[in-house]
């Protein structure tokens, strides 16, 4: 397929924009948006849904949901967790929901705040790549889509808690997903520059050791160690872990005991765990009953807490059926994409757990995430806002999802 002149159009269109895009890339990675900070995530909030609404878009908000509360990692506050809607579905046609988030991990009293050219094509700052380039992408591509007249019905998402679990708009996320046919999640590319249809399933798990202080010294025979069985479970835990096979076990942070000289009472430890399959999914769960330590009043004593909130995301024929557009597109823009699994989680698990097919990895290309030395490379941005324009329209122009007869 090459591209028509209407497409042309929007591709040279969105060439006009680069330093438009790079400026709003620039004063979205500005607003910090890490650890929960109310203030920057209101901000970003605010400018985005300004953008969204000025396209024809109607916003709406959805309070953060309840989250385990022996999780360790994440925003407590309602206010840095709500989750903003901008719908533009009035019209007949294919509903595709965009999806993005605005939290980071980066602390906003951090000396890295700000997006700076690095010299070798790309710029750095936090959040460039994961995934404020992601939503500067997004926007651009609806924006210029809009602007040539080629808009369907559409809605974006743009949550606030990704980072540590999308637990608080998780429901949010599921009731959208079952009022579109596709969705397009604007996490930053795979590898190269790959498209991502399929992710791990991720597991969140706590363990806790009880026992019974003493003096460490004097009285150390009354006491009952929590640290020791809490060792032998991480240690067992971490032997299970597989790599080759897409089954991993992660354990950090620990706590236990109060001072040295205490036979610790308490201990705890945090984990995530990865899988691909059913199978490992089952296989993780019973090895989490099996280190699991006495009755209710022995000592010592270990309990097992686990929360399974992203379901793995298989690579579905649906999946592959957008890709294909996608791919396509990208083709006849000179660009040659593949498609990969990850072994990362994002809010496309949740989603198509839902019944909505996804395709991931959308965003631009870059790398360092989660690190102080994120970057985006810049030409990037360009590049996969003109892809994101021409899958939409295409999309758009089907009439019909992209794996219907």
């Amino acid at each position: 397929m090459t591209l028509s002149a209407n497409e042309r159009d929007i591709v040279a269109a969105m060439g006009a924009r680069s330093a438009a895009i790079r400026a709003d890339l620039a004063e979205l990675v500005a607003m910090p948006t890490g650890h929960g900070c109310a203030e920057g995530l209101e901000r970003a909030r605010s400018w985005m849904g300004a953008r969204l609404s000025a396209i024809g878009a109607t916003l709406s908000r959805r309070p953060g949901g309840a989250r385990p509360d022996w999780l360790r990692e994440g925003p407590v506050g309602a206010d840095a967790c709500e989750t903003l809607i901008a719908s533009s579905v009035r019209q007949a046609g294919l509903r595709v929901l965009v999806s993005g988030h605005l939290d980071t991990v980066h602390d906003p009293n951090a000396a890295f705040r700000e997006l700076v050219t690095v010299g070798d094509g790309s710029l750095r700052g936090p959040g460039a790549i994961d995934m404020k380039g992601g939503l500067v992408v997004a926007l651009h591509a609806l924006e210029t889509v809009a602007a040539a007249n080629a808009s369907g019905p559409w809605s974006m998402v743009l949550n606030a808690d990704e980072e540590t679990g999308s637990f608080r708009s998780e429901r949010a996320l599921q009731a959208l997903a079952e009022e579109h046919d596709i969705g397009l999640v604007m996490e930053p590319a795979y590898g190269a520059g790959d498209f991502v249809t399929g992710r791990a399933g991720s597991v969140q798990f706590r363990v806790d050791a009880y026992g019974r202080e003493a003096h460490a010294g004097r009285d150390a025979a009354s006491g009952v160690s929590a640290v020791g069985p809490l060792c032998a479970a991480v240690t067992r835990l971490l032997s299970h872990s597989d790599p080759a096979s897409g089954r991993t076990l992660n354990v950090g942070p620990l706590e236990g005991g109060a001072a040295t000289n205490i036979v610790p009472g308490h201990a705890a430890a945090w984990g995530n765990a990865r899988y691909r399959t059913q199978t490992q999914r089952d296989e993780l769960d019973a090895l989490f009953k099996s280190v699991e330590l006495g009755g209710d009043s022995d000592l010592p004593r270990l309990r097992v807490r686990v929360v399974h909130n992203r379901p793995a995301k298989p690579a579905t024929a649906e999946v592959e059926a957008i890709a294909a557009v996608a791919r396509s597109a990208a083709g006849d823009l000179g660009l040659t994409v593949g498609c990969a699994t990850s072994g990362g989680v994002s809010d496309a698990n949740t989603m198509q757990a839902a019944g909505l097919p996804c395709l991931d990895g959308l965003g631009p290309r870059g790398g360092n995430m989660h690190r102080t030395d994120e970057f985006v490379i810049e030409a990037s941005l360009v590049e996969r806002a003109s892809v994101m324009a021409l899958l939409l329209t295409r999309l758009w122009g089907r009439g019909s999802v992209p794996w219907a007869p």
